[in-house]
């Protein structure tokens, strides 16, 4: 699956935009039924919006690994308050 991060927020961003400012402008106009349709499409837009940021934090979540980093010097060769 070759999903495009960086692609797909910019899609998200321009759409849900475009939405918002039809509302905006339907409700300035009082055009409510474009008002109330444009409402609806921004509840799809968020369940949308809802699954790909599972998907993409499920991918993130696949490529970091599991590393922890260890300190191995001894307690006597951090610097310490004392020394500076």
């Amino acid at each position: 699956m070759n999903i495009d991060p960086l692609g797909t927020a910019l899609r998200e961003i321009a759409e849900t935009r475009a939405l918002l400012e039809t509302l905006l402008i339907s409700s300035e106009q009082f055009n409510y039924p474009r008002a109330k349709i444009a409402m609806g499409q921004l509840r799809k837009k968020l369940q949308t919006l809802t699954k790909t940021k599972a998907r993409f934090e499920e991918l993130v979540q696949q490529r970091q690994p599991h590393i922890q980093v260890i300190n191995f010097r001894p307690p006597s060769a951090r610097p310490s308050a004392q020394n500076r």
